[in-house]
């Protein structure tokens, strides 16, 4: 049976057909009630979508509050697939690729739209379920377990051409820095974020309020760049502390690769302070904008080159490639990743390879090498600054 598959390169960037870009899902702890089952699937458009699917501000005031901010960030017109899962599920639960009632049930309902797709649990919920929380390394203990997870989920539809990336909201954080664990040290999970911080006092974190700041953004475009405007919220919390009185323990759990909030001197409002993944910083993938920039052209890839399985293929006598096959095959894709990518500064540019020298007949395997120049980021602004007396220039 004919296949295209589709490898990522890495460690390329020495760095210490149109897609639906923004559309995102969202999985999180609920219940049922008049109107709606937990674990039923809903596409909303806005956020009063929520109550006709019958997704309750009474009954299920967790979910409204992250989906309005959602909706308060991308505004509406925004699709966003959700489901809600029953307190019985802890997030480990929602993102194991062997739960066919987890985030695969949102992801397969959505068919291959979702690009990047949020999971929240509400843990007091599921302690009144009977299932203590466990703290560990500053968070519950689950938010570690599903990020390793969600690694294998998110690979196993990146295999399918389904790629997405993923943010778990880290619950039940204790606000002690020192405690939290390092994410940009051992195996590296470019695929999965870790989110610190609420919008209030409490054990959760805004998945809501990111997913949206995503969804409004093209993909090549950090969700933490100053001048998107300052974020919606008007208050920010690490668990129970503001963030404006954490000084610089802000910047520690951004360095420990989470995703988090921050301030900036004579600049109202708050910001996101990255977008990093868990990862490595030598990681071509580490941070969410370059993941995305990177699922956009894997799909634009796929789409082209599947057109060409099982085609027929011009050859040499000696079974070589004809050299202008090989031109014209690498143009169509060249062409179609320019104008929906590299003129929308999406990228910087993009160079396609097949080598005519590659014996076909032997193998019936077309290697093509896809190569993208990214757009660069101005994240560590050094500046230099003093007096210049005019007279010693002279």
């Amino acid at each position: 049976m004919g296949s295209v598959n589709i490898t990522l390169a890495n460690g390329q960037l020495g760095g210490t057909l149109q897609t639906s870009d923004g559309i995102a899902g969202l999985i999180m702890t609920g219940v049922t009630e008049p109107g709606y089952a937990a674990g039923t699937p809903v596409l909303l458009t806005n956020a009063a979508d929520a109550d006709a699917a019958g997704i309750s501000n009474i009954h299920n005031r967790f979910a409204r509050r992250q989906i309005k901010e959602y909706y308060d960030q991308a505004g509406p017109g925004a699709q966003l697939y959700v489901m809600l899962v029953p307190p019985t599920m802890t997030v480990a639960d929602m993102a194991d690729n062997s739960n066919a009632d987890g985030v695969r049930k949102l992801l397969d309902f959505a068919g291959d739209k979702i690009r990047i797709v949020g999971l929240l649990s509400d843990d007091e919920a599921i302690e009144d379920e009977g299932t203590p929380t466990i703290v560990s390394n500053g968070l519950n203990a689950q938010v570690y377990v599903a990020a390793t997870k969600m690694a294998v989920t998110a690979a196993a539809y990146f295999e399918r051409h389904k790629p997405f990336r993923a943010i778990i909201g880290g619950s039940s954080c204790s606000a002690e820095v020192a405690e939290l664990a390092d994410m940009t040290m051992g195996t590296s999970n470019n695929r999965t974020a870790i989110l610190v911080g609420d919008t209030q006092v409490s054990r959760a974190a805004c998945v809501g309020l990111v997913l949206g700041i995503a969804a409004a953004l093209p993909v090549q475009r950090k969700i933490s760049r100053v001048r998107n405007g300052a974020l919606t919220n008007v208050e920010a919390y690490v668990g129970d502390q503001q963030v404006g009185a954490m000084g610089d323990d802000m910047a520690v759990i951004a360095q420990k690769g989470f995703m988090t909030f921050t301030t900036y001197a004579n600049t109202s409002g708050f910001y996101m302070a990255g977008d990093p993944m868990c990862a490595a910083t030598t990681d071509d993938y580490c941070v969410l904008a370059r993941g995305r920039v990177v699922d956009k052209a894997h799909i634009q890839a796929y789409t082209t080159f599947v057109q060409v399985v099982d085609d027929e293929v011009p050859v040499n006598t000696d079974g070589t490639l004809d050299a202008g096959f090989c031109k014209w095959l690498s143009q169509q894709i060249t062409n179609l990743v320019n104008n929906t990518m590299t003129a929308n500064r999406e990228i910087s540019s993009i160079r396609c390879y097949i080598d005519p020298n590659q014996n076909i007949l032997s193998t019936n395997r077309l290697q093509v090498v896809l190569s993208i120049v990214p757009v660069g980021y101005a994240t560590d602004i050094r500046i230099e600054l003093g007096f210049s007396n005019p007279a010693n220039e002279i």
